[in-house]
């Protein structure tokens, strides 16, 4: 079986598990949705509420997602007995780490794309729905999905997983949130930016995600 081949059965096994378990799925929609309609209206209602603030809620939302991400990827394979079986499997351990990676990253993506839509319908903000915003948003979905595709990997079998996986998730989102901060909050003002700004975002998600995968053949063989 080919990696690609095998990263696709596997992503399809996900999403249809994912589609047995629609309460499971729908909560984390609902979840942003919401956050979004409070948002909106937290931004409407208070007076001095700029892009700075939308930008901070943008970011807590993305870093909940990466949370629960890694809460359901490798940790709830372990959960159901079936992490051993992937481990089994005629395929190198990159192979089963990107096909979870891949997976997380169009959660988190199709998520975070529900919070910025419902903010900025209700908001009345057009700006949200601009390529620069969808643009950066996607590139961080990316940087977020090697987190917690990485943090769930290492955490699997960790009895303070609970307590553990939140902070080594904030840890390693920090320095792409100081570096990406700037950037997201100029998008929402509907003001210009760089393009060598944008590249170093796609290049520095790109390198962790790579980074990643490379480790990931230690981390699961230990497993």
């Amino acid at each position: 079986m080919s990696g690609i081949r095998a990263i696709a059965a596997i992503v399809r096994r996900d999403i249809l598990l994912d589609l047995r378990r629609r309460v499971e799925a729908g909560s984390m929609l609902v979840f942003s949705l919401a956050a979004g309609v409070l948002t909106a209206y937290v931004m409407k209602g208070v007076a001095g509420v700029n892009a700075a603030a939308a930008s901070v809620s943008l970011v807590l939302v993305l870093i909940f997602l990466a949370v629960f991400g890694s809460l359901s990827s490798f940790v709830r394979e372990a959960d159901r007995g079936t992490l051993d079986g992937l481990r089994l499997a005629p395929v190198g351990a990159e192979v089963i780490f990107l096909a979870k990676f891949v997976y997380s990253f169009a959660v988190i993506t199709m998520q975070a794309l529900v919070f910025i839509m419902s903010l900025g319908f209700f908001a009345q903000i057009g700006v949200m729905f601009s390529p620069v915003v969808l643009m950066l948003i996607i590139v961080s979905s990316m940087y977020l999905a090697a987190v917690s595709s990485f943090t769930s990997a290492i955490l699997v079998f960790s009895e303070a997983r609970a307590v553990l996986m939140p902070v080594m998730v904030l840890v390693l989102v920090l320095p792409y949130v100081q570096s990406a901060a700037p950037s997201i909050v100029a998008a929402l003002l509907g003001g210009n930016i760089g393009v060598l700004e944008v590249v170093w975002l796609v290049l520095a998600a790109l390198a962790f995600t790579g980074v990643t995968v490379w480790l990931s053949r230690y981390i699961l063989e230990a497993v």
